[in-house]
């Protein structure tokens, strides 16, 4: 098992959090901007990029232990710490991109983080509104303000 793999999968994955990264900028613009049409494409195509995200992380891991098997490096866990920590003698050549490529993986995370924030609080002004509107229109004893016979 050749580490450039890794470095394969790493690079994919990157590109994976890039293309959430845009496409939750469209959700975000499609909520304000109240378009229906935009923001159910949206999740879809977010779907299927979690989709991708989950299996090249399934994908990672197989190559954290098959690199760890071929080398027997003994990783509690195959996360990418402990490849870092007990493979970085072996791949040391390697190790300068993969921890480039793990910052910039760590940055767009942030800024997942970041946007899924700013939509929860679009999210739940926007529930705000329509309960207020609905006490509103129905009044604080929960009876109809406007007759619905006329």
């Amino acid at each position: 098992m050749n580490p450039k793999l890794l470095l394969t999968s790493l690079r994919v994955q990157d590109g994976n959090l890039d293309e959430l990264v845009a496409l939750l900028e469209v959700k975000k613009a499609a909520i304000v901007q109240n378009d229906i049409a935009a923001l159910e494409l949206a999740i879809a195509e977010e779907q299927k990029i979690l989709k991708n995200i989950e299996r090249e992380e399934s994908n990672r891991i197989k190559i954290i232990k098959e690199i760890a098997g071929l080398y027997s490096l003994e990783l509690p866990t195959p996360s990418m710490d402990n490849f870092v920590l007990h493979g970085k003698k072996y791949f040391s050549k390697e190790f300068g991109e993969v921890e480039m490529i793990r910052e910039s993986i760590a940055e767009k995370l942030g800024v997942i983080t970041q946007l899924n924030s700013q939509l929860k609080t679009v999210v739940d002004f926007s529930r705000n509104l329509i309960k207020e509107t609905i006490m509103m229109i129905v009044g604080p004893n929960k009876h109809a303000l406007v007759n619905k016979r006329v």
